[in-house]
């Protein structure tokens, strides 16, 4: 049996996540509740699988947004934010877009 091997690009997947973690603490001017080491291991499990999915929803709670989610598309290496306060999620979006 051959094994299949997709050809993401990890590299740049853990870079845009640990962009995001910088960013994101920058913006919403809080401390998360993970380091930046933990956020993006929880990544890896989703890029050993080698399966590509239409979005990975990984948690990124702080005191202030606790509910706060960033799904990062594995094919498009983009990430967006989804959290309740519609103003600071918008914000937020604005700059992790362009990643």
């Amino acid at each position: 049996m051959t094994n299949i091997y997709l050809d993401l690009d990890r590299d740049r997947i853990i870079a845009v996540l640990k962009e995001v973690y910088t960013t994101s603490q920058e913006i919403l001017g809080v401390e998360f509740l993970c380091s930046s080491e933990e956020f993006v291991d929880k990544i890896q499990p989703y890029l050993d699988s080698n399966r590509v999915s239409t979005g990975v929803l990984m948690d990124l709670p702080s005191r202030k947004y606790p509910e706060l989610k960033i799904e990062i598309n594995l094919r498009t290496k983009k990430a967006i934010a989804r959290m309740n306060n519609r103003n600071q999620r918008i914000l937020l979006n604005r700059y992790l877009t362009k990643l």
